[in-house]
């Protein structure tokens, strides 16, 4: 019987690990899907039906989940990574230790590593040696625990890897489409955080649709600048990793970046649960000035996040910014 492994059983670890436990146990597909955690009583919980991370949910039981490296990856054909940025070296270095050195590796995490400012990509190549999968698209993690549908993006410069995770998901309430565009996927996963944060703070000042319709189309066009001076290609940021998932996470306080940045907005702090995007945003500004991009909503939440910057200012620089073609 074949075998798949998720590193992580955090909210979307757990969620993407009931979708496929699923599918196994309707017949849909013939593998076992174990889940490596860091904590026995998570293990367990997942074991019993559980989420703690996502409010006990109850999910699908996986085949096994253990704390055990060795037991989790050994055999397996296919290895999810569904940990924070910050973990994602960690994973690798278990991938590169335990799991079979063909087995199909998908990244889901959405940053750029702190420090290095290294995209997942980046990172899989640094450590891993090998090509990735990277799965990200629009999508809460208790809609997808819950198998409601949803649609992401597996893309790797390896079509065949990408076909494997895509296969991964077939019948379940998860639908896949493939991209040889892994560059501009990861780009895009991170930008949108940032510029979830942006969505966060027009919403809790009350600056209206037109404020926020304005806002993602311009966090498009940053990201697509950014993508494009790495080596991705524009198009794939109209796609699910880009458009759809800005769309999703710019519009619905399920997303913490949006939430976290409704709290700013606000005036309130922020739960210390700090979102991606607050996390990640002095790495892609860093990024971006390195490579001559110019990225003014980012350099802006940036300075708000990390600088203290006042809100009502910045946003009042941006609009008095000197007029430009749309996308030049």
């Amino acid at each position: 019987m074949s075998k798949s492994t998720i590193i992580g059983g955090g909210a979307w670890g757990s969620a993407l690990a009931s979708v496929l436990a699923s599918a196994a146990r309707d017949g849909s597909q013939n593998r076992d899907i174990n889940v490596l955690v860091r904590h026995q009583d998570m293990a367990e919980a997942l074991m019993a039906g559980t989420s703690p991370r996502l409010n006990h949910q109850d999910i699908t039981p996986p085949h096994l989940a253990t704390t055990d490296a060795r037991i989790a990856l050994a055999g397996a054909d296919t290895v999810l990574v569904v940990v924070p940025v910050a973990a994602t070296t960690d994973a690798l270095s278990l991938i590169r230790k335990y799991a079979p050195a063909d087995a199909v590796v998908a990244l889901t995490a959405k940053g750029l590593e702190a420090g290095t400012g290294d995209l997942q990509t980046e990172l899989a190549e640094k450590h891993l040696g090998r090509d990735i999968v990277m799965l990200c698209g629009p999508s809460f993690a208790d809609e997808t625990a819950a198998r409601k549908p949803c649609c992401l993006v597996a893309a790797s410069h390896d079509a065949a890897m990408a076909q494997t995770i895509a296969q991964l998901f077939s019948a379940s309430s998860v639908r896949v489409y493939t991209s040889d565009d892994p560059i501009a996927v990861a780009v895009a996963s991170s930008v949108k955080n940032v510029i979830a944060i942006a969505a966060g703070i027009t919403a809790a000042l009350q600056l209206g649709d037109n404020a926020r319709a304005a806002l993602i189309t311009r966090g498009l066009a940053e990201t697509s600048r950014l993508a494009l001076a790495l080596g991705g290609r524009q198009e794939t940021l109209f796609g699910l990793a880009g458009a759809g998932d800005m769309f999703l996470t710019c519009t619905d306080s399920h997303s913490r970046n949006y939430s976290f940045g409704f709290a700013l907005g606000s005036g309130t702090a922020p739960s210390s649960d700090l979102a991606e995007g607050a996390k990640t945003v002095s790495s892609i500004m860093a990024r971006a000035s390195a490579l001559g991009v110019e990225t003014p909503i980012t350099a802006a939440i940036d300075r708000v996040v990390n600088h203290h910057a006042d809100i009502k200012s910045e946003i009042k620089s941006l609009l008095a910014r000197p007029v430009d073609q749309e996308w030049g």
